[in-house]
């Protein structure tokens, strides 16, 4: 007797089928919202089977949080590997404008990441995840830091500059994602002046 069974697929492939999957919903999140998005878009959208995406995920919250991964946390991961040099410690401006620069390299839809954040008011699960991403950047923006607050003369809070830098960063996103185009100087610098922190 023959047996017909459907054919593994092997990491690659699977990993391949992910990230198509992934990337469709987030082009589908981008245009109609993150919770006006169905499987059913995805799925047209990625063109693979409903059923095929449910094999990789087990709904549209792994999705999503597998999506959150990719626009935010690869570039905090890549902040963390950068390392930095304590013989030139870079200030918080810096280091906040060197992750903004990578995002906006990356062309990341600001309006996405403003939806994830409402999503995340009402919604746990995606709380959960977005609470995730951010914890990322905490993370890297407290090492990239270091060697700034140990120069620094005084008692330096760290995780109270560390709350600045994400605060600073998330005030670039929503400005972006509500007004449009904004230079990246131009929003640095403006923070720095309005905060009376002008650099000579």
């Amino acid at each position: 007797m023959y047996s017909f069974c459907m054919p593994r697929l092997t990491r690659e492939t699977a990993q391949s089928r992910r990230d198509a999957i992934v990337a469709a919903a987030l082009r589908m999140m981008a245009t109609q919202g993150v919770a006006h998005t169905s499987i059913a878009d995805i799925s047209a959208e990625s063109g693979l089977s409903t059923g095929s995406i449910y094999s990789h995920f087990s709904g549209k919250a792994e999705i999503f949080a597998e999506g959150a991964a990719a626009v935010i946390g690869r570039r905090a991961q890549a902040l963390l590997e950068e390392g930095f040099d304590a013989r030139e410690p870079r200030s918080p401006r810096e280091i906040v404008g060197r992750l903004l620069g990578a995002l906006d390299e990356d062309e990341v839809p600001h309006r996405l990441v403003l939806q994830m954040w409402a999503e995340a008011t009402v919604d746990e699960e995606i709380s959960e995840v977005v609470d995730r991403a951010v914890g990322r950047i905490r993370t890297a923006y407290r090492a990239a830091i270091g060697p700034w607050v140990a120069a620094q003369k005084g008692s330096i809070d760290i995780d109270a500059v560390v709350r600045g830098m994400v605060a600073l960063s998330q005030g670039y996103i929503v400005h972006r994602a509500l007004f449009g185009p904004l230079a990246l100087g131009e929003y640095l610098g403006g923070v720095g002046v309005a905060l009376d922190d002008r650099e000579e």
